[in-house]
């Protein structure tokens, strides 16, 4: 194998297992760290904590010691969903919460992102979005054939072409090999795919009481339970199964994680609705909406890196939400159908006062009562709050955090949660925050496309358009240079290195850069993130020491 060859697999291998979140997560009472075979659970308060932990399905004692304020949950199994009880006495008196957890699994971590429309793939950083176009729909299909063992889908309409073709052939096909499916479905929307079905598997309508809203998920659960863990598969995203939807005009994206943990806390939510661990649904127990709990683990780590995991209407989405825009160093970028809420606007409007001028929103024409579209678009800079104008709905829900930031902590929200009250306080949704450049950078690809193409205006340029900088030699032994490509001078420039576990290890200023020798002799071998400013514009490059 030549050389070249041999490192182009290393990088490859070096990003695909790139942690861009943490193994250590803070929540309001304790911080989080996540080990192999045990979690410990740090209080913020120095005592007065009792803890007890079981088996969220087993319903089994967890092994836990206790040193200070810190609890350690050990002898833990992959993807095993841990239920903690937990008692506070502090000034407030004595607090009684619960809250629940998911180890780590064996399982690959792999996650593929679709998308059924144009992306700028211009702006790749890392890997090059995909766009299925119109054959979104056989990727799932794709995915149906697959399955082995269990098939659960949460979907809010639907539709296909028969009982033995698209979709609802690939559910009955799967069905007749023996694979147990269940189905639930929005009742008040249009579901043609399914009368289309198998009568023998088992369907449940969600409530059709004035006071729910809708069951707007639209998620697939593959083989949660396999002894295998890399067969479990969490579909989720924007997309539902009409012809409009999944293939177009309607633009939409999909998700798709390889996480046997994920998958559980997913089949969780699933048997809250469905009112049963079994094929057969239980209507006396089963809570839509505003009747459901919040009893799902809300942080995982798959592929070393952090995935939030949030359901509507019992979780605070809304809240997460303004968290993820607060937690902006540098860029916001949006997609989404609709923002109807004054609580985000302000969020936005107030980090963009703040100082992250490089705001950008890109929302669909539709104009339902309360949408804050002409709010933000006098309180952001000219052509960056744009509405979409092309044919069919532009569908997605997602926001791209601090794309053009490495160092920080880049990351994508997505789901199918509306920025509305609806989705809030009565809808059953589902939202996932990924922190990782490479995920984040595949959305912001798509975003690219839509918000240009809708007369936004950018602050950073294309990759293509920054080719005037060039790093070599990559790979290097030791050392090496950053030039201008047309020997123009960069002014007021800063560079700084960073390690691959986001540790800064070097930062230069430099008045002017035509071309710079740097070194990285003191460090060890691996991957490094090398990213320069000037005036306004940036340029992130990746280098491997030999």
């Amino acid at each position: 194998m030549k050389i070249c060859n041999l490192w182009a697999l290393v990088l490859t291998a070096l990003i695909s297992t790139f942690s861009y979140g943490q193994k250590s997560i803070s929540e309001k009472d304790y911080t989080l760290i996540f080990q192999d075979t045990q979690i410990a659970i740090q209080f913020n308060q120095q005592n007065d904590v009792i803890l007890q932990a079981i088996d969220a399905q087993t319903k089994a004692p967890i092994t836990v010691s206790n040193q200070g304020n810190t609890y350690t949950l050990e002898n833990l199994k992959p993807a095993e969903i841990i239920e903690v009880i937990y008692q506070l006495n502090n000034e407030l008196g004595l607090t009684t919460k619960t809250t629940y957890l998911a180890t780590p699994s064996t399982s690959s971590g792999t996650i593929n992102v679709y998308f059924n429309h144009e992306v700028n793939t211009t702006y790749a950083q890392v890997q090059p979005a995909t766009n299925l176009g119109d054959t979104l729909d056989d990727m799932l299909i794709t995915y149906i054939n697959a399955c082995e063992s269990t098939l659960d889908i949460a979907i809010y309409s639907s539709s296909s072409p028969t009982a033995d073709t698209g979709i609802a052939g690939a559910i009955n096909a799967a069905y007749n090999r023996g694979v147990q499916v269940r189905i639930i479905y929005d009742q008040g929307t249009t579901s043609t795919m399914i009368g289309l079905l198998n009568t023998n598997i088992p369907i449940l309508p969600s409530p059709s009481s004035s006071s729910y809203g809708l069951m707007h998920n639209k998620f697939v659960i593959f083989d949660a339970d396999n002894s295998d863990p890399n067969k479990p598969y969490v579909w989720s995203g924007s997309t539902n199964w009409t012809v409009a939807q999944i293939d177009g005009p309607d633009r939409n994206s999909v998700i798709m994680i390889q996480d046997q943990a994920l998958a559980q806390g997913y089949k969780l939510e699933f048997e809250e609705m469905w009112g049963s661990t079994t094929s057969t649904p239980n209507t006396a127990v089963s809570e839509f909406g505003t009747y459901k709990i919040d009893n799902t683990p809300h942080h995982y780590i798959i592929g070393g890196k952090t995935i939030d995991s949030y359901f509507s209407p019992s979780d605070g989405v809304n809240a997460k939400i303004i968290e993820t825009i607060n937690s902006a160093n540098t860029d916001i970028d949006i997609a989404t159908m609709l923002i109807t809420r004054s609580d985000i606007s302000t969020a936005l409007i107030d980090k963009y006062n703040a100082g992250v001028t490089d705001t950008n929103v890109v929302i669909d024409t539709q104009n339902p009562s309360g949408n804050q579209y002409n709010t933000l678009l006098a309180a952001l800079a000219p052509n960056h709050m744009v509405k979409f104008t092309n044919s069919g709905q532009m569908h997605h829900k997602f926001m791209v955090v601090d794309n053009f930031n490495a160092a920080s902590d880049p990351l994508v929200l997505v789901g199918s949660h509306n920025w509305s009250t609806s989705a809030e306080t009565k809808n059953d949704e589902n939202t996932l925050i990924v922190h990782d450049l490479n995920i984040a950078n595949q959305y912001y690809q798509a975003f690219a496309f839509l918000y240009l193409d809708a007369g936004g205006a950018l602050l950073n340029l294309p990759q293509n358009a920054k080719q005037e900088l060039t790093l070599a030699p990559n790979p290097t032994k030791d050392r090496f240079t950053l030039y201008t490509t047309n020997n123009n001078s960069l002014d007021n420039v800063t560079v700084k290195i960073y390690d691959a576990l986001g540790k800064k290890c070097m930062e230069k200023q430099f008045t002017n850069l035509v071309e710079e020798t740097l070194s990285l002799e003191n460090q060890a071998g691996g991957l490094y993130f090398v990213t320069l400013e000037s005036n306004g514009k940036s340029w992130n490059f990746k280098v491997i020491k030999e």
